[in-house]
């Protein structure tokens, strides 16, 4: 498996692992309390945001540690599957930012519109690392 898709695999599980154990956390603390706290808040998100970088730093020590860190440029091939899963990425976090910042103002606010924020992303990221990962798998077809 080649460096680039053993990563979007990992960076696709553990977006949607983490993102779903964060929301998770996120309603049941809703559930608990009346009114949460700030610092409880920030520091779900924060405990979320590490878990995600401790997840693309062992990766990276890990290819780092087992010898394999040769960086070889991308090829055209890995060029144009990137270019197309930027860009279904690219559509999916544009609809998400339109709805966080045009709906959701009026209706909701505060920690509402971060929530709606946070999970865009993750969808954007799970679109282009999962395209991504599935096009080393199957190919890409033009």
């Amino acid at each position: 498996m080649l460096p680039r898709e053993r990563f979007a695999w990992i960076w696709t599980i553990a977006l949607v692992l983490i993102g779903a154990a964060y929301f998770i956390a996120v309603a049941v603390q809703q559930q608990a309390h009346a009114e949460l706290g700030f610092l409880t808040r920030i520091a779900t998100l924060a405990v979320a945001l590490g878990s995600l970088a401790v997840v693309a730093g062992g990766e990276r020590l890990f290819a780092l540690l087992s010898g394999r860190h040769r960086y070889e440029a991308p090829d055209e091939r890995e060029r144009f599957m990137d270019a197309r899963a930027s860009t279904h990425a690219y559509y999916v976090l544009m609809a998400g930012m339109l709805i966080v910042g045009f709906v959701m103002p009026f209706g909701r606010g505060g920690w509402d519109i971060v929530h709606g924020a946070f999970l865009a992303v993750i969808a954007a990221e799970v679109v282009h690392h999962g395209s991504l990962a599935l096009a080393y798998r199957r190919g890409w077809r033009v």
